[in-house]
């Protein structure tokens, strides 16, 4: 049984059949992302046949890792903001050593 809130869905990956349940608004991310693993799949099965499904599913696992982590640098303000965060520090000494902070 699921919660009133929640969507039960039907997800083929593989050969792999996968009975969610979700949040309704997370159903086109999750039917992008199988459809994404499934064009993988196709294109690693067509370029390098004669592997299992383990191994093609392990390259693709670690492909979607891979743009997870460029995304997430990509994305990372962490470092600026601590870099502002050092020049506002050198602003604020240079005003007050200069009289010109309040």
């Amino acid at each position: 049984m699921t919660p009133t809130n929640q969507l039960r869905i039907k997800v083929n990956i593989a050969g792999f059949t996968f009975f969610l349940n979700i949040d309704p608004k997370e159903e086109e991310a999750i039917r992008k992302a199988v459809k994404h693993i499934d064009d993988k799949l196709n294109v690693y099965r067509e370029h390098f046949p004669g592997q299992t499904t383990e191994k093609y599913l392990a390259i693709i696992a670690l492909h979607i890792g891979v743009l997870y982590q460029q995304e997430k640098m990509r994305t990372d303000t962490r470092p600026y903001q601590e870099k502002f965060e050092e020049l506002g520090k050198k602003l604020d000494e240079y005003l007050a050593e200069n009289g010109l902070h309040a």
